[in-house]
């Protein structure tokens, strides 16, 4: 697996759409309080990484929908892992 060095806020929207599934930008921007341009900027990074993918939707709000890979799945599993034995 490639070894990724991620921000807090790219953390923090792995984090969200492991545990909620897929959203919209909207959603992902109102659960990780992000402002909507730092969201969609952090999404794009994310999407550049292979970490996501946005695809078109026409039911979401946004148009768009955004789904976490396999591979950032592992990541944030094996983050939570490591957080777990280390008691944080």
């Amino acid at each position: 697996m490639k070894k990724f060095e991620l921000e807090e806020q790219e953390l923090k929207v792995l984090e969200t759409l492991f545990k909620h599934g897929a959203m919209s930008p909207g959603q992902v921007s109102a659960e990780t309080w992000l402002l909507p341009n730092e969201t969609l900027t952090v999404l794009n990074t994310l999407s550049s990484e292979g970490l996501i993918l946005m695809r078109e939707d026409t039911q979401s709000p946004d148009g768009k929908l955004v789904v976490i890979t396999t591979q950032a799945r592992e990541i944030v599993q094996m983050r939570t892992r490591l957080q777990k034995r280390s008691g944080l």
